[in-house]
């Protein structure tokens, strides 16, 4: 379950609409070059913001289960997450197991020890074209990533970059490694809204075939966002979205 933590991306709503294909104006080495640089430009500009989260797990097997928690979140640059929770409903095994340690496992991934194992740059993955994709709402790069290593961070699969400032715009993959023996395939999406010029999390979606078990599915949805500092302004006065 850790794995939902691990992916930056981001999408707009029913992306593949209309869509064209091109030649691609970049070579895969000029978009990853520059998608790092913007990143973690953006990383270090984005000092403190608040949002909520509501998380649903449901699992479906020997039995039916499923469970919900809500909760705000506070970050501060570069490695402080706090949060609170404002509700919980449903499984009590599921939330014990499941959601409770997904907030624990998150503090952990933001350490710098493990943030830069994450990171979407060449010392974590290889890059390869996979196309590029004209749409009514942008122009996207897309390329393929292959772990370089083996790591419960990393992710094999596919990524949208925008090509208007280069943020990662969509990631669909696997984990790089099967983090339990109980897990035998699990499938990932995930999203992002722009605000600002910050990408932010919009909506994570996985699903897990368990050896034996049945399935299960997660999900989680970002909003009401407040940017509360940029470096470079003493006071900003919050920059809302949902």
């Amino acid at each position: 379950m850790i794995l939902a933590l691990c992916l930056v991306t981001a999408i707009p709503a029913n992306p593949r609409a209309q869509e064209t294909t091109a030649a691609a104006p970049m070579t895969t080495d000029q978009v990853v070059e520059e998608m790092v640089k913007r990143n973690a430009q953006r990383t270090e500009d984005l000092q403190s913001y608040s949002a909520t989260r509501s998380y649903h797990v449901k699992y479906q097997g020997i039995s039916s289960l499923s469970a919900d928690l809500e909760v705000t979140l506070t970050y501060q640059f570069p490695d402080k997450k706090e949060f609170k929770v404002l509700g919980e409903s449903g499984s009590e095994l599921l939330r014990k197991r499941v959601l409770r340690p997904l907030l624990q496992a998150e503090l952990e991934a933001v350490k710098d020890e493990n943030r830069s194992k994450a990171v979407i740059r060449p010392e974590n993955y290889e890059f390869r074209a996979a196309g590029y994709e004209q749409t009514p709402e942008g122009n996207f790069y897309v390329l393929e990533i292959g772990p370089k290593n083996k790591s419960k961070f990393l992710v094999r699969g596919r990524i949208w970059v925008a090509g208007e400032d280069f943020g990662i715009a969509r990631m669909e993959g696997e984990p790089s490694v099967n983090p339990s023996w109980w897990l035998k395939r699990t499938v990932i999406h995930a999203s992002f809204q722009k605000t600002g010029k910050f990408w932010l999390p919009l909506r994570n979606e996985s699903q897990t075939q368990l050896r034996m078990l049945g399935k299960s599915w997660l999900t989680i949805d970002y909003g009401n966002y407040k940017v509360l500092k940029v470096r470079g302004d003493d006071a900003l006065p919050g920059i809302d979205a949902r």
